[in-house]
């Protein structure tokens, strides 16, 4: 139940909350914005690189 309770809350939570989150748990969270991908941190977020140095996109 505490379970249910901790993931309705998450989903009520303002944008980015639920990345943060995440990044605290996991050190990072991936989030596409636009065709970009973003490595969100607990203290902020970076676009990522692909080892050639390359924008990395999502769809």
């Amino acid at each position: 139940m505490k379970k249910y309770l901790l993931f309705l809350a998450f989903l009520t939570l303002g944008c980015g909350s639920l990345s943060r989150s995440c990044a605290k748990y996991f050190g990072y969270d991936e989030v596409c914005v636009d065709g970009v991908l973003y490595l969100q941190f607990t203290s902020g977020a970076s676009v990522k690189y692909n080892s050639d140095g390359t924008v990395a996109t999502c769809r």
